[in-house]
């Protein structure tokens, strides 16, 4: 059993009993996420922080995804009380179909030896057939093979319903990118969305994904669109030459220069 430890902190004169578990003690705020309506072979992400809430140091002893779907990049595995951690989830909808959970959790130092989190999802096999909107396309590209920086994708939102909706980002955090939603649409109309690759992301190739709330009608729903961006460029013919020509060792290079003026040189 737990052990609490009251303590007292002095805020503007006011004494505040604050409970301390005694030990290692873990804590994960808002430990379900809903990814919603989503589509096949996307890959979602998402972000737990993980709080050590105990006197004595919190050990992360084992990630366990609980399945090759979903993957738990973790930053630290040893917290000091009182510091946090940030676990990415990294889930994947492969072929799945319908109403899904996932379970993924941590092995921990603590007395219940676990903890986990929740991922809720309703994976579409025909997206276009999603109530009361879609959204077009599903999955957001903004992928670069040119050296001309392409930063913004453009997808459209189609509210099918006979009421208007309301739509807000409800996760966009340690994203590479950011999202602009419109706040409402119009009963049966079509409004446009914009995700914008941060700068310090330009030169990244990533694949994630934004969710958003939709209300309206007394209903409310949840939309993930996975947002994927390849880095390629191709280099220009210039580059190219140039780069050629500075592969060649500078005696190597005099030598072939020499060669070239000899075969070009008038004879006297």
């Amino acid at each position: 059993m737990l052990t609490l430890i009251r303590t007292t902190i002095l805020i503007l004169g006011v004494g505040i009993p604050v409970a301390v578990v005694a030990g290692p003690a873990v804590k994960i705020p808002n430990d379900t996420f809903n990814v919603g309506k989503v589509i096949q072979n996307a890959t979602t992400t998402h972000s737990f922080w993980i709080k050590s809430v105990g006197d004595d140091t919190l050990r992360i002893i084992e990630v366990v995804p609980g399945c090759g779907c979903t993957q738990m990049p973790l930053t630290d595995s040893v917290l000091a009380p009182g510091d946090s951690t940030r676990l990415d989830i990294i889930f994947s909808t492969k072929s799945f179909v319908g109403n899904v959970q996932k379970h993924p959790y941590l092995q921990v130092n603590t007395p219940a030896e676990r903890v986990g989190v929740t991922i809720q999802s309703e994976i579409l096999v025909q997206p276009e057939t999603a109530t009361p909107l879609i959204v077009q396309p599903w999955r957001v590209d903004v992928s670069q093979f040119t050296v001309q920086p392409r930063r913004r994708s453009v997808f459209q939102i189609v509210n099918k319903s006979d009421r208007e909706l309301e739509l807000r980002v409800a996760d966009t955090a340690f994203k590479s990118f950011s999202v602009q939603l419109p706040t409402r649409i119009a009963p049966s109309a079509t409004a446009q969305g914009v995700v914008i690759v941060n700068k310090d992301r330009i030169k990244t190739a990533f694949k994630e994904s934004f969710t958003f709330r939709v209300r309206g009608g007394g209903t409310s729903d949840f939309y993930t669109v996975p947002v994927e961006r390849l880095y390629r460029i191709k280099d220009s013919a210039a580059a190219v030459g140039a780069k050629r020509k500075a592969s060649i060792p500078p005696h190597l290079f005099l030598v072939c220069v020499n060669a070239e003026s000899a075969l070009i040189a008038p004879h006297v």
